[in-house]
């Protein structure tokens, strides 16, 4: 995938500037300076809708039901890492990218042999915090925006009634944001461990499937973007 490569490559790029530049922050203001923060947790699916099964100007599933064609996911799992800069106690900026994943557990009218849906976002968060005076706990809410990379594993995904199917993955990106809170807990003045809620939404995704015998060259299946509520288990560095 082009652009989880792309992903990678500028957090490297990142990553080893601050090692470069690290020297220059440690005369700045306290909560000044840059952080990276990991997170990791369960992801909980909503359900959702398959919108098309279809060839571009034909539909060829006799048995779909639009809206109706349920999408229904097992309980997934979200994790991510972000890089940003506080301005100060209250005000930070970051870049974040990571990987959400559910496995399908049922699609109404259709076979789902496990698929599975993934999403690998791009997002811009702001984040404000709220330390409470005289401890160790700092209060947080933010948001992001920005894009994903939805990913589709079929694992020969059959329309029975039509007899179609499709295999292997294909993504597309998608419109993405989130809104998130929770709670760290300074261990030390540079480190903290936190637990948090993040809602993550995206747009609808269509994934093109190759065809053996033109016209036409695609099968394309749309799914409703995702919905998704995670806890996430963090850590996160002041640098």
């Amino acid at each position: 995938m082009k652009i989880r490569q792309i992903v990678i490559a500028l957090v490297s790029l990142f990553t080893l500037s601050i090692a470069q530049a690290q020297y220059l922050w440690s005369d700045l203001p306290p909560g000044m300076g840059p952080y990276f923060r990991v997170g990791l947790g369960p992801a909980f699916f909503q359900d959702s809708n398959l919108k098309g099964f279809s060839f571009p100007t034909t539909p060829v599933a006799p048995g779909f039901t639009g809206p109706s064609a349920k999408v229904r996911y097992d309980v997934g799992a979200s994790g991510g890492l972000a890089l940003g800069f506080a301005f100060n106690q209250y005000v930070g900026l970051d870049v974040q990218t990571g990987y959400t994943w559910a496995r399908m557990s049922g699609v109404q009218n259709y076979i789902a042999n496990g698929s599975t849906m993934g999403n690998v976002p791009f997002l811009a968060n702001l984040t404000l915090s709220l330390p409470i005076a005289h401890t160790h706990i700092i209060p947080f809410v933010g948001g992001g925006i920005g894009g994903s990379d939805s990913v589709f594993d079929a694992h020969s995904f059959t329309e029975p009634a039509s007899g179609y199917s499709v295999s292997d993955n294909e993504d597309d990106v998608v419109f993405a944001w989130q809104a998130f809170a929770g709670v760290r807990l300074m261990l030390s003045p540079k480190i903290s461990l936190g637990l948090g809620y993040d809602f993550f939404m995206t747009g609808n995704p269509t994934f093109r499937y190759p065809f053996s015998s033109p016209p036409p060259p695609n099968l394309n299946v749309e799914f409703e973007g995702v919905r998704t509520h995670s806890i996430i288990f963090m850590l996160q560095a002041d640098f």
